[in-house]
């Protein structure tokens, strides 16, 4: 950081013999000059958190040996220029105002192994072309991309790091992901899904973060006729008076009259079982959505967890002993319709309320009461498999 309180002046471009241009973390202003464009041994450009406003040159895409773009924290606008960066691997975009198609961005980024374009006001991305056969990483958490979720899972047979987060992702979990062997952190939490949880997402056995929490949306009623021409396939969408869409499968679907259809989007079903697939998982984020059923007891095997959330939804039954030798995870499970060993109590199994602190009903007297605490610790003291 240098500090610099100007704008970058068009004559960088003379600079024909220049490889890497750093000018990250300073309070640089204006636009990024159409002569960077002339920078034809240019391997990396690196603008980070700086005040650029204005959109991406076309030129740049005449940077045939750049290899990494770092455009972060601006106030970058419009698009990514079309027919660009051949040879480009790593391209960050986040924290701008980009919010034009990018229907565009894959005809020449074959070789792009990593793309953040987080926080920006995206409303579509081109998946589903096959252009993006070695990405690796897609980043696109808080935009506002309104898509199917089963076309993101098509072309990205590398990727092994899939932020879809704040977005507006509606449809089901195709099962066709398992078909992403490679994946390690799937994060699509916080949009519109609906329907299961498909058994086919823990075949994904790298998978280390899983996060799908905040998928339910409160219920919407429409007038029949703004929903027919949109009736297939098992689901249901209704279009509301503002060119909106909202979709939902059959169970999140009643019709009150042959007039009033209304909608519950959200993820529901059980929690699927074989867990014991995933041994790596560390993240799992299940919580405000519609699940209903008991909590898998084999989710007590993840000896690496170190965040299980499952508040806020319809569990049932008792919570599983196994969850005890979570010893250094962070467990949450309330809001839900959970109960004791015995149906007619509250009392969470001595292994959670002695072993976990961060267990969030540790220090709730009813689930865990802390004679019971006492009692293990005299009967430890006293050495009692020995007395």
């Amino acid at each position: 950081k240098n500090n610099i309180n100007s704008t970058i002046p068009p004559e960088i471009g003379m600079l024909s013999q220049l490889q890497e241009l750093s000018l990250y973390n300073n309070n640089i202003t204006g636009t990024i000059p159409t002569e960077v464009g002339n920078l034809s041994m240019l391997s990396l450009l690196n603008l980070y958190s700086n005040l650029i406003t204005g959109p991406i040159p076309t030129e740049i895409g005449m940077l045939s040996n750049i290899s990494k773009i770092v455009f972060s924290y601006n106030s970058l606008t419009g698009t990514i220029p079309s027919g660009m960066l051949s040879n480009l691997r790593v391209l960050y975009l986040d924290h701008n105002r980009l919010s034009k198609s990018m229907l565009h961005l894959n005809n020449a980024t074959s070789s792009l192994q990593y793309l953040n374009i987080s926080d920006n006001i995206l409303t579509s991305f081109p998946f589903g072309k096959n252009g993006f056969k070695e990405l690796e990483t897609l980043d696109l958490t808080q935009n506002l991309i309104r898509e199917d979720i089963f076309m993101v899972m098509d072309g990205l047979s590398s990727i092994k790091n899939l932020l879809l987060t704040n977005n507006l992702f509606y449809g089901s979990i195709p099962n066709t992901i398992r078909s992403l062997a490679r994946m390690e952190k799937l994060h699509l939490n916080s949009n519109s899904l609906f329907g299961t949880i498909p058994d086919d997402i823990l075949s994904l056995v790298r998978l280390r973060e899983l996060k799908l929490s905040h998928n339910s949306q409160q219920t919407l009623c429409f007038h029949g006729t703004a929903c027919d021409p949109y009736f297939g396939g098992g689901d249901m969408c209704c279009e509301d008076g503002f060119g909106k869409k909202v979709c939902t499968d059959e169970l999140g679907f009643k019709m009150y009259s042959a007039f009033i259809f209304c909608l519950t989007p959200g993820l529901r079903g059980a929690i699927p079982a074989g867990f014991t697939n995933t041994p790596y998982l560390q993240v799992l984020e299940l919580s405000n959505t519609f699940l209903i059923g008991n909590i898998p007891p084999e989710i007590g095997g993840l000896s690496r967890l170190e965040i299980l959330d499952l508040r806020n939804n319809s569990l049932t039954g008792s919570i599983p002993s196994s969850l005890g030798t979570l010893i250094d995870a962070v467990v949450l499970v309330r809001g839900n319709e959970i109960r004791g060993q015995n149906k007619n109590d509250r009392i969470a199994p001595l292994s959670l309320c002695s072993n976990v602190p961060g267990f969030d009903l540790f220090e709730d007297e009813t689930w865990c009461p802390p004679e019971r605490n006492f009692l293990k610790e005299f009967y430890n003291d006293a050495k009692g498999q020995e007395w």
